[in-house]
């Protein structure tokens, strides 16, 4: 079983390693610095909500715990509200 928000981790990881080769390839292309950081934000925000979608949804068939078969500390309960 994975850690918690493990793929959203991984997912940051490359988000930020495909926003800094966005604007690395933008300046090799002859891009201005201001255009290429901006592509590269919207990138990692891509990136990022992308990676958060992905384990919210693996994460859905975590099965529930199993519920406890003790009673409630307050004791049973009567038919009527008193």
């Amino acid at each position: 079983m994975l850690r918690p928000f493990t793929i959203a981790r991984y997912g940051i990881f490359l988000a930020v390693a495909a926003a800094l080769m966005s604007v690395w390839l933008g300046r090799q292309a002859g891009a201005s610095l201001d255009y290429a950081v901006l592509r590269a934000v919207f990138v990692f925000l891509i990136f990022t909500a992308i990676a958060f979608a992905a384990e919210a949804i693996l994460s859905v068939n975590v099965p529930p715990r199993a519920a406890s078969n003790q009673a409630p500390a307050h004791g049973p309960k009567d038919e009527e509200d008193r």
